[in-house]
């Protein structure tokens, strides 16, 4: 299967799922060494380093473990913004109490050899979740092991004669996270609606200006509440600082919606250590007001 097709295949169950954990793999039935999917919800941070799976026969109920390289890929798969997934109070949901879009998070498996009936995955990750959502740990996943002997898929495609398709392409590269402190209330925030949340990010990267130029990306996250509050973001780098200008033409931004990533699209370009970031909060009148900190992570998978 072609990875555009799997994919939009994958965003066909986002759209069912609506960010949730699946109680069943996809396929619902396999053979040993065959390629499944499992939909985890919305997870940040999640990682092969962080998520271990095991399978549990019911014949036997001693978990197996399943060994990391068996993890193909972790992907986070998107709506369309013009779908209803994306344009409903459960988006919204995940927006203002997880702090970031509404993605579900499909871990591809290449399965070990397992014995033949049927089953539950268990997942245990430190990856964090919405507090209105439930985790991947708390959900088994049931999967049946069909008899006979399978293979990892290729998902092969045409271009040019045929090609072996790479899942590692749709993976979350090594970036710098910078996100404001959630509200400690999630349904009435102590934070008011701002008019611009100006962020600077300063830090030394390694590398000629042409080349950092060229491989440098910055990214504000995507949420369906983006559409209410009319935000828009601009940057500009003057050697070491990048300034981050996050702007509601109609005062309604969110302080969540400050949420952005810093990447390098070239593996030779990057921070010499992590850079610090330092934020101000502007109301509709451009008053300087209170908003909360602003923490930077590096995630890399």
């Amino acid at each position: 299967m072609n990875i555009r097709y799997y994919l939009i295949f994958l965003s066909v169950i986002l759209i069912s799922l609506q960010g949730c954990v699946a109680v069943q793999s996809f396929p619902t039935a396999a053979r040993s060494g065959d390629t499944i999917s499992l939909s985890v919800g919305s997870a940040e941070g999640m990682t092969k380093a962080n998520t271990t799976i095991t399978y549990t026969p019911n014949s036997t109920g001693t978990p197996i473990p399943i060994a990391t390289n068996n993890i193909r890929a972790i992907i986070p798969i998107y709506p369309d913004k013009r779908t209803s997934v994306w344009n409903t109070s459960v988006a919204n949901g995940i927006d203002f109490s997880a702090g970031h879009g509404s993605w579900l998070t499909v871990l591809v498996i290449d399965l070990p050899v397992l014995p033949t009936g049927n089953g539950t995955l268990n997942i245990q990750t430190s990856a964090t979740y919405s507090r209105l959502a439930s985790s991947a740990n708390d959900v088994p996943i049931t999967l049946e092991i069909l008899p006979g002997t399978g293979s990892p898929s290729t998902f092969s495609y045409d271009e040019s004669g045929t090609q072996v398709g790479d899942l590692s392409t749709a993976e979350v590269l090594p970036h710098y996270l910078f996100k404001p402190d959630l509200s400690s209330t999630i349904f009435v925030p102590e934070w008011p609606l701002y008019g611009a949340i100006e962020m600077t990010i300063s830090g030394s990267i390694s590398g000629t200006e042409s080349a950092i130029d060229s491989a440098i990306r910055v990214l504000l996250e995507d949420m369906e509440q983006n559409f209410d509050s009319h935000a828009q973001m601009d940057w500009s780098r003057n050697g070491n600082d990048i300034v981050i200008n996050i702007i509601s033409s109609v005062g309604r931004l969110n302080y969540y919606e400050a949420r952005t990533s810093i990447f390098f699209t070239n593996n030779s370009i990057s921070y010499s250590s992590t850079p610090t970031v330092t934020s101000r909060y502007f109301d509709s009148n451009g008053n300087i007001v209170s908003g909360p900190e602003i923490k930077v992570t590096f995630i890399n998978n």
